[in-house]
């Protein structure tokens, strides 16, 4: 299960990393050897499911339901059933040559799988309107922070999937059939395997305490309209986005949150009697500014054991150091 949240430490444990800036787009840099996994299996044969219509013109990193539908030599066309909405198509490369990879506009990047599978381009994104698909944003890949990340899908609806799928709606993910039991975003997990997203903030982090108390499932999603870097978000509520249920979708960092851009899919409340034991309703945010934004709905997370006190048999402790230093409730 492709998740692209990091499960460590501080106030969103499952936080994603964002881009900060995407350097000349139309130069075929080459790309670093650099490994990646993007959690999907491709054939360059097969049906991606996808109802059969008029001829679509063949287009890189564009719908299909076989290889036939992409352009280019060994092209592969990624089913939607593994997680791709409306299937995509890609094309094989040798990195650090992104020739393959050139979309008439820019030259994306070549990337290896760590599945074994090979290099494959990969649609090359500043943010999540770049990626030009809907049920698609932008994640970073690490090394190509300053050049740009890359397109992933994250579902919302079974339409967004296309025939033969339906989407998991707790993982953002396209897949055969969607999970009835597991814990849903806000219940207590020991794994990821006990969540239906497949994502679990655990309680530990090696011998060190994380925060999230009995830990924490939670999933992905795309932000809505609304998110920005001044206010955090224009309405008097946090939004639920493409989450399910009363879930609220919230951006990783506030430096890069907008419309389109990956979030996280936390539990939804208006008041702290809705978290479990250890855990607060957080409504208002401290802005870069010294402003605080308040809402009348926002999401559980882990309390602040400093000014508040831990559940019965656990204590305040300290991890990290210098100014990552914070206070979690820990056995």
């Amino acid at each position: 299960m492709r998740t692209f949240a990091h499960t460590s430490s501080g106030l969103l444990a499952g936080c994603l990393i964002l881009l900060t800036a995407c350097g000349d787009s139309n130069n075929a840099t080459p790309d670093a050897s650099v490994t990646v996994d993007l959690g999907n299996d491709m054939s360059a044969s097969g049906d991606a499911g996808q109802d059969s219509g008029p001829p679509r013109e063949p287009t890189l990193f564009g719908p299909c339901n076989s290889a036939d539908d992409c352009p280019g030599d060994n092209a592969v066309c990624r089913p939607n059933t593994n997680g791709w909405p409306g299937g995509f198509c890609t094309v094989p490369c040798t990195p650090p040559d992104r020739s393959p990879c050139f979309d008439g506009n820019l030259y994306n990047h070549c990337l290896t799988q760590t599945n074994g599978s090979g290099s494959f381009c990969e649609r090359r994104c500043q943010n999540g309107f770049d990626c030009q698909r809907s049920g698609y944003t932008c994640v970073s890949v690490g090394a190509f922070d300053q050049s740009g990340g890359v397109c992933i899908g994250v579902c919302s609806t079974d339409e967004q999937c296309g025939e033969g799928a339906v989407c998991n709606v707790w993982s953002g993910q396209c897949t055969t059939t969607a999970p009835t039991t597991g814990g849903v975003a806000g219940d207590t997990c020991a794994a990821a395997a006990g969540c239906r997203s497949g994502s679990c903030i655990a309680e530990m982090n090696g011998a060190n305490p994380t925060g999230w108390i009995d830990g924490y499932c939670y999933g992905n999603c795309i932000l809505p309209h609304g998110y920005n870097t001044n206010t955090v978000f224009a309405g008097d509520a946090l939004p639920q986005g493409s989450c399910p249920e009363s879930d609220v979708c919230f951006p990783s960092t506030f430096s890069y949150a907008a419309e389109g851009d990956p979030g996280n899919c936390f539990k939804g409340c208006a008041s702290s009697d809705e978290c479990r034991p250890g855990y607060e309703c957080a409504l208002s945010f401290t802005l870069g500014s010294g402003h605080t934004s308040t809402f009348t709905r926002g999401f559980c997370q882990p309390i602040d054991c400093s000014s508040q006190a831990c559940p019965t048999g656990y204590t305040c402790r300290t991890v990290g150091t210098g100014a990552s230093a914070r206070q979690v409730c820990g056995v």
